[in-house]
């Protein structure tokens, strides 16, 4: 059964009674994997949280369990050496309610040649989500783009729940870059507890490259779970430079329903510099079902790819009011320099979204790091001089670097900054984080990182 999915609840954090946030990450064979959050916990909400990470194989057994602690640091990094391939959960407990049963972080992925990050995506929902009947085991998932190249396999994961899952009829449908689909059964075995388990692209659909036919197409699956939140890990990786690029997957809205938005402005994706560059646009196809526009005079009612030099995109429905939940994604340029890009996997910001004033992100001192700004003042207007308290969190030292960033307008904050143009970088001694505060509420940040001409950018919590 489907669900209606109310953003709003998520911006007030309705989510019951949570003593207990997690995560569940891949850890790919071949792939270096590094887990990494903050005790933002602390510096956000002043809580004090234990936490718990578990090591498993691809089956679902049990290699290792170790209690970690903020001892010497504000951060804590795990470069993942216990399993060759598996799953990391990492468990934060309190005493006190978390409000959020996800926890916010994140898992790079490097190879020699490649390197790319994703925020927390896949969890065990706890007894109390399930009996509460907060939990969506309920798999339609969709924005898993499928890439045409004969070198790239393209996979999702899911990481199974607590509970054992039955082998499974699944629904796989590929949806072209013209709008036309085609849906197949296939087999899903069954799962084990905290089982995961691979989606391979090319092995369900023998003959997808041909289907594509030279362009981009996106994948929706539909399965059952029980226990598991059913957020796929997307993979996609090049046989031959050994380049490894992930995002996740996103619900599949014409399945699932989101709330309307009664709204008097158009929603907005307002795109970060990349490079001196805006990236081009996905706008996923599995929206809820409806004609709309961009910037006013391109309609569309199907996945399409944005082309465009302009930093804002406005979104707007002929049909009704707008879905308060539009899934797009970042994506650079083609380029010959790239031969994986990113993908970032974002949304639109409309007139009911509360302000937001704290955010904070993944940055490094071994991997060029720049930090995007982007803002959105057609929501909320700005209110003359700008200023922004930058704060540097490190696993190596609870001493936390500050910056104070003043300007006399938002049209002159900058789009990009090099983070060693503001901190001195020594001090993280790897990956470590960010923390941005402004009293006013439009701005959302980016990070990039950069491994010789591979590139990957996620959005900040």
């Amino acid at each position: 059964m489907a669900r209606v999915i109310n953003q709003e609840a998520n911006y007030t954090a309705d989510f019951g009674a949570i003593f207990r946030s997690s995560a569940i990450f891949y850890k790919p064979c071949g792939v270096k994997a590094t887990i990494s959050f903050s005790n933002y916990w602390k510096f956000k909400n002043s809580l004090d949280v234990g936490v718990v990470a578990t090591f498993r194989t691809m089956d679902g057994a049990l290699v290792a369990r170790r209690e970690l602690k903020f001892e010497e640091g504000n951060v804590i990094n795990i470069e993942v050496l216990e399993i060759e391939e598996g799953s990391v959960e990492i468990e934060a407990f309190s005493s006190k309610n978390l409000r959020i049963p996800y926890a916010a972080i994140m898992g790079i992925y490097e190879t020699e040649n490649s390197v790319s990050m994703v925020h927390s995506y896949g969890r065990n929902h706890s007894l109390i989500e399930l009996e509460d009947d907060k939990a969506i085991t309920e798999g339609r998932e969709s924005c898993w783009t499928l890439r045409p190249s004969p070198n790239l396999r393209n996979r999702s994961v899911f990481h199974n729940g607590h509970i054992a899952l039955e082998k499974q009829i699944g629904l796989f449908t590929v949806t072209k870059s013209d709008g036309n689909e085609k849906t197949i059964e296939f087999q899903i075995p069954r799962l084990e507890p905290f089982q995961t388990f691979v989606f391979e692209a090319e092995e369900i659909f023998p003959n997808l490259k041909d289907y594509l036919d030279g362009d981009i197409g996106w994948a929706t699956v539909h399965f059952e779970s029980r226990s598991g939140f059913t957020r796929l890990l997307v993979m996609w990786t090049d046989q031959i430079t050994n380049e490894v690029q992930v995002t996740h997957s996103n619900f599949d809205y014409s399945s699932h329903q989101t709330n309307l938005v009664e709204s008097t402005k158009p929603a907005y994706m307002a795109l970060p510099s990349v490079k001196g560059e805006v990236p081009d646009v996905i706008v996923y196809p599995k929206f809820s079902r409806g004609v709309y526009c961009v910037n006013g005079d391109s309609e569309f009612s199907k996945g399409i790819v944005v082309k465009t030099k302009e930093s804002e995109l406005a979104f707007t429905r002929k049909d009704g009011d707008l879905p308060s939940r539009i899934v797009t994604a970042a994506i650079p340029k083609p380029s010959d320099n790239v031969t994986l890009p990113f993908e970032c996997s974002l949304g639109v910001v409309h007139e009911k979204r509360p302000p937001k004033r704290f955010h904070w992100f993944l940055v490094s001192s071994e991997l060029p790091t720049t930090i995007h700004l982007t803002h959105y003042e057609k929501i909320y207007p700005s209110e003359g001089n700008i200023e922004l308290v930058l704060r540097m969190y490190s696993a190596i030292s609870k001493d936390v670097e500050e910056v104070l960033l003043s300007y006399d307008s938002l049209s002159l904050v900058p789009k990009e900054i090099a983070l060693d143009s503001l901190f001195d970088i020594s001090l993280l001694n790897g990956f470590g984080y960010l923390t941005i505060f402004s009293h006013y509420g439009g701005f959302w940040f980016y990070s990039s990182l950069q491994k010789k001409n591979s590139l990957t950018l996620e959005h900040s919590f």
